[in-house]
């Protein structure tokens, strides 16, 4: 029997300040947006290795719909590698804490443009990547994304279960104005998050930290949402919560083995 959790705070805003040593990878987010769903906590702990506690928020578990575009990955003090450019990506994420590490993120995939990126992603990080045919139309208010997941992948084999996303559509327009999430709040407790976890090869925990300034933050409604795969897992998806981001620069740090 698993025992659920509320908000770490604490443990949020430590996660907040920035890693000892040096990032391996620069990156920067574009437009992104959080789409959020209530889903039973006890379905979303099933899926998660041991070791992970999915946190709650209001007496319910969450899954997280995040498209966004990516561009300028490199090594610090190198350029950005070339045959990346500029490239979608979306993941399907929950909320979960550790004992020692704190709370984080557990992707149950990540879909993105570039084979070579899902394939360093996998190989790496350990990260649920896969190869997808994806485009967005973005202007002042409107944000529009799209993506279908190829079916042959080809890519190095992963340790734990994904999500079956087959084809997306979402389209979302900003209906407020842009702010930092305020602290102890759901806006705070879904975005400000600066730790993900993985499942390695053997089977071992791994955890990773990024670091970026705090995101600024929109409310928004959705215009269309057309989601195929993922009902067999999650069941019916209603997305409650809604929210954009702006462009930001993240830095990457190495994965380390969770004791």
């Amino acid at each position: 029997m698993f025992q659920s959790r509320e908000p770490d705070w604490d443990g949020l805003d430590r996660n907040r300040e920035k890693p000892l040593g040096n990032p391996v990878m620069l990156q920067t987010w574009h437009d992104l947006v959080f789409l959020h769903a209530r889903v039973p906590v006890e379905a979303l702990q099933s899926m998660v290795p041991k070791g992970l506690v999915v946190e709650e928020f209001e007496g319910t578990g969450w899954l997280g719909f995040v498209p966004f575009r990516m561009s300028g990955v490199r090594k610090p003090g190198s350029p950005a590698v070339p045959w990346l450019g500029s490239f979608h990506e979306t993941n399907i994420r929950t909320y979960v804490t550790h004992p020692k590490y704190g709370p984080g993120v557990w992707f149950f995939s990540l879909d993105a443009e570039r084979f070579l990126a899902c394939w360093y992603a996998r190989k790496f990080f350990k990260l649920p990547y896969f190869h997808a045919i994806q485009s967005s139309q973005i202007d002042e208010v409107s944000w529009q994304y799209s993506g279908h997941r190829k079916v042959r992948q080809n890519l190095p084999k992963l340790a734990c279960d994904v999500a079956n996303l087959k084809d997306y559509l979402v389209s979302a327009e900003q209906s407020g104005q842009w702010h930092q999430a305020s602290s102890r709040t759901f806006e705070y407790w879904l975005a400000e998050r600066y730790r993900l976890y993985s499942l390695g090869s053997q089977g071992s925990l791994l955890t990773a930290r990024v670091f970026h300034e705090p995101y600024h933050l929109s409310d928004a409604v959705v215009k269309q949402v057309v989601i195929s795969g993922l009902e067999s897992q999650f069941g019916r998806l209603e997305f409650q919560s809604v929210l954009l981001a702006k462009t930001i620069n993240v830095q990457c740090f190495s994965p380390e083995r969770v004791s």
